[in-house]
Order: C-alpha cells, then sequence, then structure tokens
C-alpha cells in the first residue's frame, strides 16, 4: 500500500493540461490570474515553449520575475549544469519571442500590463505561493519597489524594461546574461536595460563601453570595482561613476597607484574620481580594500560626501598620519552602524582619533572590526571607556592584536557591560601558550581555561 499522499486536484489538472498544447493555449485567454504563475511555472519546466510564449502574451501582472524562476529550478534538477543552462537558454529565447510579439504590437507602455522582465536571483515567493491574494500582493508589492527602485531617475520612452544585476568579467560571461543584452541591443528603443548590481572586474572596461552607454546607470545602486585596476583606468570610469546618482554602495578592492607618475598627475586624477562622491546623494555604503592611491587623500573621499554613512570599510592599505587624524573629523560619518579598519597598521598612530570617532559614533554602532591593526596595550586602554560608551555594539572583532592579559581583562571587564554584544572575537594575550598546530576548538578551550585560571 502506497504511503505518499493524494496529489492535489488543482496539480493533476494543470497536468492533464500541458498534455494538450492546442487546449492549453486557449485556455490561457481564461485562466484566472491567480493560477498564471502556476501554469507558467509547470510550462517552463516542462519545456512547452508555444504555452509559455502564449502566456507571455497574455501575462496579468506588471512584473516577470523571471530570473527568481531560473534560479528554483537550478537545484530542483537532476540534469548536468551544462544542460540546465541549455534549457533556461532556451526558454528565454520563448520569453523573449513572446515579448517581442508584444513590442510589435506598439502598445503604449499605459495599456500593456507587462512593463517589467525581472531578471535578478529575487522574488522567489512569487513563484512558491500561488494562493490569490497572496499572489497579488507579492507581485504587486514587487512592482511598487521597483518603481520606488526607479524614483528619481531620469524619463524613458521605454515600452519594457529589464531588470539585471550584471558581473562583468575578461574571464567569465554568463551565457544567458549574454543572450539577453544582446537581445535588448538590437530593441533598445523599446527596451530599456537597468541594473541594480554592477560588477566590473575586467582590466579592459572599455570593450564594455557601449554596454555602459546603453544602461540606465542612474539605476544602480550597488557598484563593486577593481580587482588589478590601476588608478588611470579608475579614472577613465568616473564619467559613468558620476551617472551613477542613485548609489547605495559602492566597493572599490585591489586598485593600485602607477609605479611611476607625477605629484600633480595623482592628485588630479584623485580629485577626477573623488569629485564624483559629490553625486551621491543616496550613498550609505563605502567599503575601500587595497586601495593605495588613496594613502594621504582619505579626507578627500570623506569632504566630498554628501549624507551620512552606515557602513565604512577600508582594509588593507597603509594610513598616513593625516588618515588617521582626519578619520574621526568628518561629519558624515557619525551615524556609523558598522566600521572596518581590519588590516591597518595603527601601532604608531595616537589612540585619539578613534578615541573621538567611537565617542561620535556611540549611539548607532553595531560592528566593529579592528583585526589585525597590531593596537597596543596603551592604545586599548586608551580608547576603552569610549568602547564601553557604544551601547547598540553587537559585534566586535578583535583577532591579531597580541594584548598582555592584564589588558584583556581590563578589555572584558569593558564590554562585560554592553548588554547587545553577542559576538566578541579575541585572539590569545601573549603569556598564553598555544600550539602552534593545534585545532580551533582546542586553541579556544585552551585559550579560555588559561585566561580563567589567571583571572582567578
Amino acid at each position: 500500500m502506497s504511503t505518499q499522499p493524494p496529489r492535489a486536484l488543482l496539480e493533476l489538472a494543470i497536468e492533464s493540461l500541458m498534455r494538450n498544447e492546442v487546449l492549453a493555449i486557449e485556455a490561457v485567454e481564461y485562466l484566472p490570474g491567480e493560477l498564471f504563475p502556476r501554469v507558467f511555472m509547470e510550462a517552463f519546466i516542462r519545456g512547452h515553449t508555444e504555452v509559455l510564449k502564449a502566456m507571455v502574451l497574455s501575462w496579468p501582472f506588471p512584473s516577470l520575475p523571471l530570473g527568481a524562476l531560473m534560479s528554483i529550478r537550478e537545484p530542483e534538477t537532476l540534469e548536468p549544469k551544462e544542460d540546465v543552462v541549455r534549457v533556461n537558454k532556451m526558454m528565454l529565447q520563448t520569453v523573449l519571442d513572446g515579448l517581442d510579439v508584444l513590442l510589435n504590437q506598439k502598445v503604449s507602455s499605459s495599456r500593456m500590463k507587462l512593463q517589467v522582465l525581472d531578471m535578478r536571483i529575487i522574488h522567489q515567493n512569487f513563484w512558491r505561493v500561488w494562493a490569490g491574494n497572496e499572489l497579488e500582493a507579492c507581485s504587486s508589492k514587487a512592482m511598487r519597489r521597483t518603481r520606488r527602485e526607479k524614483t528619481g531617475t531620469r524619463e524613458t520612452n521605454k515600452i519594457l524594461s529589464v531588470l539585471l544585476d550584471l558581473w562583468l568579467s575578461q574571464e567569465y560571461q554568463c551565457p544567458v546574461a549574454s543572450y539577453l543584452i544582446k537581445w535588448v541591443q538590437e530593441r533598445k528603443d523599446l527596451v530599456q536595460l537597468e541594473c541594480k548590481k554592477l560588477c566590473i572586474t575586467t582590466m579592459c572596461f572599455p570593450l564594455y563601453i557601449e554596454l555602459l552607454e546603453m544602461l540606465n546607470l542612474d539605476f544602480v545602486q550597488e557598484l563593486d570595482l577593481g580587482y588589478c585596476w590601476s588608478l588611470f583606468i579608475l579614472s577613465d570610469f568616473a564619467p559613468f561613476l558620476g551617472q551613477m546618482q542613485n548609489l547605495h554602495k559602492i566597493t572599490l578592492s585591489g586598485i593600485s597607484e602607477p609605479a611611476f607618475i607625477a605629484l600633480e598627475k595623482k592628485k588630479l586624477l584623485i580629485t577626477r574620481i573623488t569629485s564624483q562622491f559629490l553625486k551621491f546623494h543616496c550613498l550609505k555604503e563605502i567599503h575601500m580594500d587595497c586601495v593605495s592611491f588613496l594613502e594621504g587623500h582619505l579626507d578627500q573621499v570623506l569632504r566630498c560626501l554628501v549624507s551620512p554613512l552606515e557602513t565604512l570599510s577600508v582594509t588593507h592599505w597603509q594610513f598616513s598620519h593625516s588618515d588617521w587624524n582626519h578619520l574621526s573629523c568628518s561629519e558624515q560619518i557619525r551615524q556609523l552602524k558598522q566600521l572596518d579598519l581590519s588590516c591597518i597598521n595603527l601601532s604608531d598612530f595616537s589612540p585619539e582619533p578613534l578615541r573621538i570617532l567611537l565617542d561620535n559614533v556611540s549611539a548607532t554602532l553595531t560592528t566593529l572590526y579592528l583585526e589585525n591593526c597590531r593596537i597596543t596595550d596603551a592604545q586599548v586602554c586608551a580608547f576603552l571607556p569610549s568602547l564601553s560608551s557604544c551601547s547598540q555594539l553587537t559585534a566586535f572583532c578583535f583577532v591579531r592584536n597580541f594584548m598582555s592579559v592584564d589588558t584583556m581583562k581590563n578589555l572584558l571587564s569593558h564590554t562585560a557591560r554592553l548588554s547587545n554584544l553577542a559576538l566578541e572575537l579575541y585572539s590569545p594575550p601573549r603569556e598564553v601558550h598555544v600550539p602552534r598546530n593545534a585545532p580551533e576548538k582546542h586553541t579556544s578551550t585552551s585559550f579560555l581555561a588559561q585566561i580563567a585560571q589567571k583571572f582567578r
């Protein structure tokens, strides 16, 4: 006797409908809106291209989250990855064929129900929840979010918007994304390509200038640049950077200073880059890792900020004394929630700027990372009172700053007063012996045992 539960009547009805494509295509016109996603998903997964094309023509919602459907299908299939990519590309082509029919009808954008083809990997619940009211709500919420994202962007006469997160790399290009971009380029008078997340990791970004010029850049909210870029490349990119006026987060990684460059030329290039920050009225997060050309020029970035930051991460580069002293003076970092200064050598600097900064952000700071900053015992003792005033702190990382046992005891007595602190990470004090090759959990146990013994 089978122990499997009986299959739902709706599931059986959809399966039966898919056996007769002619009937299914005719039924699309009369299909209730709450059933559209369920039937669409079945047609997509089972490869019923003609049914899928007909459903695109009658799609009843303003947004079609196709990227989410593709991402749901991939982990649920037993097919090889190459086959999944091939099938997804084939089904995408079917959807685009349906969109071509809509675009060729020259329906005005105000009358056309389907306005957005969303290729981002979000809104998976749209496909998982199919009950009528919840589905309508899911779709309308997604569309409202899309409209809010586009608030303040330049007006466009395009009939259809295609939303796509882009990673432009010299080594790899997603076949599906490449095909979609080509399709948009050929219909650029009717279709607008919009990108919320843009990552460029190739040194040959001029190869993508035509694509960047096609993008609605003030739709970009998250930007990731670098990985072996030079100051010259970033300077060439600056005009595109300035068009991203709705940018919320920017990440610069691995951007080097040329070996031979005149000081005046360097200042000119840095000013060309940092002046673009004056246009970022929505910027909340700055992440800069291995950005050597900014040594001695951090204040230029901070001065150009026009709105308060929530996250500042400056890691793996050498601070100058002016960088360190200007850090605490910026008005735009006085509402920080997250601060990361990992792998910056602070051993020769006064602790006063950090003390002032912690005082300024004590009401908002939730995460503080000071990993491998070579902070001395004297510096720790100097900023402890300010640290203990950060009442909202939930995570504090102080790994690879080797303190004495007495200093650690003092530190822990201050952090113990922080009621919201849930995560603390430290390295063993100098007096505590930990075997070099000891397993991680053994190290932690040994370390804590020795600390407890010394604290008695």
